[in-house]
């Protein structure tokens, strides 16, 4: 996908973005780079970290009747974050 992705990701778990907005956002974004073949460009390890968030974010629930495998506010933003820091260490 793109750096733009990460950057938002990383704007997301510093709290500048809510998870309703970053969540929405994100697929979006995700979706039009994705038509784009965008991500053919990119570094397999940046491919794998953008696309496991796009996971995350379609988990996103925030409702509080929410299925046991969906995700609230916190547990977004720690698998996201999660995901950005394997990414930096190379795991």
């Amino acid at each position: 996908m793109s750096i733009t992705l990460l950057q938002f990701a990383k704007s997301f778990v510093g709290e500048r973005v809510d998870a309703d907005i970053f969540s929405n956002a994100y697929i979006e974004l995700w979706k039009i780079e994705g038509r784009l073949e965008i991500c053919k460009l990119d570094d397999p390890d940046l491919s794998v970290c953008l696309s496991s968030i796009f996971c995350l974010a379609d988990l996103y629930n925030p409702n509080f009747d929410k299925a046991e495998y969906e995700l609230d506010e916190n547990d977004l933003r720690a698998g996201v974050s999660d995901f950005i820091n394997k990414l930096e260490r190379g795991v």
